[in-house]
């Protein structure tokens, strides 16, 4: 069983790079799978990039240190890997939307949202089946649909920054 699941994980993420090249055209206004971003933005991703690498690093390091004490975390294995992951890309994503750097010069606002709210109501699915089914929890550990559900919450996180940062910038004074 372990291979087959090694096997479904390699194929679903290559499906899902797939996904993703088909979703960045479609992001962009110029259905181009590269997003343009000017000099400043390209600035504040670098600097964005490079806090969620030590965030993601940080993150490791707890682990390795939680896991030398022989710590047990109420999640399983793989999920500990995806929590390094999520809190490298809310790391990135809140960094370049604070700093005007996350949106693109052509990337489609609306069609974004549109994605993120999908994307966030497809995640929520499994946990709420998993709950349902009494699955969510076994033998005290967080199970797969764990990782859906940080999933969900990621992109909500982001939606919900880029909304409160839109009120900030309409609300804030004009500069001169």
């Amino acid at each position: 069983m372990g291979n087959g699941m090694m096997y479904g994980a390699a194929i679903g993420v290559a499906v899902g790079l797939i996904i993703c090249v088909i979703v960045f055209k479609w992001f962009n206004k110029d259905h181009k799978v590269k997003t343009q971003y000017d000099e400043m933005q390209e600035k504040e991703r670098g600097n964005a990039y490079k806090y969620a690498f030590w965030a993601a690093l940080i993150c490791e390091a707890v682990l390795a240190v939680i896991s030398i004490g022989d710590v047990e975390l109420p999640f399983s294995g793989v999920a500990e890997h995806f929590l390094v992951i999520f809190v490298s890309v809310i790391v990135q994503a809140s960094y370049s939307i604070w700093h005007n750097a996350y949106r693109g010069m052509n990337t489609n606002t609306a069609r974004f949202a549109v994605f993120a709210v999908i994307i966030s109501i497809i995640n929520f699915i499994p946990p709420v089946m998993a709950i349902a089914a009494g699955e969510f929890v076994v033998d005290g550990k967080l199970q797969t649909p764990f990782i859906n559900l940080l999933c969900g919450l990621m992109f909500m996180i982001i939606g919900l920054e880029i909304l409160i940062k839109r009120v900030v910038d309409k609300t804030a004074p004009e500069e001169e």
